[in-house]
This record gives C-alpha cells, sequence and structure tokens, in this order.
C-alpha cells in the first residue's frame, strides 16, 4: 500500500503542478492575443498605418511558436523516474488545449485577414488638377478647399527639419485641425509624402474632359468622405 500511494502521490503532484503551468501559459498567450489585436485594430482603424500592421502578422507567428514550443518541450525531456501508464496519459499533450489554441490562434489569423481586406487602401482613385476626385466607378467630385488655409502636418510623423520649418510656417498639427470623424459633409483628406495633409470639401459634378488624372490611394470613411494619399509627392514649401 506504501509504494501505491507513493505513486499515486507522485502522479497527483506531477498532475497539479502541470494544470498550473498550462494554466500559467495560458494566460500569457491569452494576454500576447489581446494585445497583439488592440494594436493592429489601433493601427488600422485610428492611425491607418498599414505598413507597419502588416509586419504585426510576423509578431503573432513568432508568439504561437513560442507558444507551442513552451508546451511542447517539457513533453520531450527525459524522466528520471519510472512512469506508470497513468502518468504517461497524463504526460500526453493536452488535446483540449491544443485544440483551444488552434482554434484561438485561427480566430485571430482569420479576423487579422478580414480587417487587413477591409481596411487597406483601394486604387481606382485618381486626382484631376487638384480640381477633381474621380471615384474608380468614374463619378467625379469637384474639390474646393474647406477654408482659405486648408492646409495642415502630422507634425509628430515629420522628421526634425519638416517639422521645424512646418512649425515656422505656423502649421497647425493635423491632430487638432480637422475633425476626422462624425464628418457632416463629404470631405477629402489628401495626404502627402511629407506628412502634409491638405482638406477640400466634395461636391458632385460633371465629369471632367482634357485632364489628365494623378493615381492616389483612398480609404472611405463616413459621409461619403475619402482619405487618401498622393504617392510619393510632397508639398514642396516644406521639402
Amino acid at each position: 500500500m506504501g509504494p501505491s500511494f507513493e505513486r499515486y502521490h507522485g502522479a497527483s503532484n506531477w498532475r497539479v503542478s502541470s494544470c498550473l503551468e498550462l494554466w500559467k501559459i495560458n494566460n500569457i498567450f491569452k494576454i500576447f492575443l489581446l494585445s497583439f489585436v488592440v494594436v493592429f485594430l489601433v493601427l488600422t482603424l485610428l492611425l491607418h498605418n498599414v505598413v507597419v500592421a502588416r509586419y504585426l502578422l510576423f509578431i503573432l507567428i513568432a508568439g504561437v511558436a513560442a507558444y507551442v514550443a513552451l508546451l511542447v518541450f517539457p513533453l520531450l525531456k527525459p524522466s528520471g523516474r519510472p512512469k506508470t501508464s497513468q502518468v504517461q496519459e497524463e504526460k500526453r499533450f493536452p488535446k483540449t488545449a491544443a485544440l483551444g489554441a488552434f482554434v484561438i490562434v485561427l480566430l485571430f489569423v482569420t479576423s487579422f485577414v478580414a480587417i487587413r481586406e477591409f481596411t487597406v487602401p483601394t486604387s481606382g482613385y485618381q486626382i484631376m488638377s487638384f480640381q477633381f476626385l474621380t471615384l474608380p466607378n468614374g463619378t467625379a467630385l469637384s474639390m474646393s478647399p474647406i477654408r482659405p488655409s486648408n492646409q495642415c502636418g502630422w507634425l509628430e510623423s515629420m522628421n526634425v527639419t519638416t517639422r521645424q520649418s512646418a512649425m515656422q510656417q505656423g502649421l497647425q498639427d493635423c491632430d487638432y485641425a480637422w475633425p476626422h470623424s462624425n464628418l457632416s459633409v463629404p470631405t477629402l483628406f489628401l495626404e502627402f509624402e511629407n506628412f502634409t495633409e491638405l482638406v477640400y470639401d466634395l461636391n458632385s459634378t460633371n465629369s471632367p474632359t482634357g485632364l489628365t488624372g494623378i493615381a492616389i490611394l483612398c480609404f472611405q470613411i463616413p459621409s461619403q468622405s475619402f482619405q487618401c494619399w498622393v504617392p510619393p509627392a510632397r508639398v514642396s514649401h516644406l521639402r
């Protein structure tokens, strides 16, 4: 009875410690996934920084690989004591944990792909002499400056030289200059490579003829408004 009790007691202790370790690893992995989703949503939906968001996929893959390694490595370590069939059964990779990890990873990878598809800028838009915005379906909208000085700058994103030049010229910070949400009228936010933004009101008009267009990439935002980039153009007075 003594040896049997010791074997049972040892198996129970191993089972408890194994469950505690697995619980800790699962919690860390859940925190990692939650952090990944929060950062990804902020980058894509608030900052519209799709380029940086793409690299988060590599971080996700690295985190998943580390999680799997932490689960599998203890199972590969040789044990110095003989194992009963019950202990051997307990040391097998837990199917529920494996299935849960797979479902979580699949869910977030699917969310990543779906969000990327809905948040990447789309092509087919054109700027005609900075007077008209042409949509992918051919609809033309006339552009008129939202105010006499319709320019602002993303000062935090500018390099030191450009920021100093912008501040000397009294350029407003885009974070405080324009309403980027809750728009009441169609608006075009036109961004340049040196983090300068021009803002225009949009109105329906007839399709322009005889004008050459510049291809741009745009997000569509509420109230039939657009946030677009003019690659690789720069605003000349802030070069």
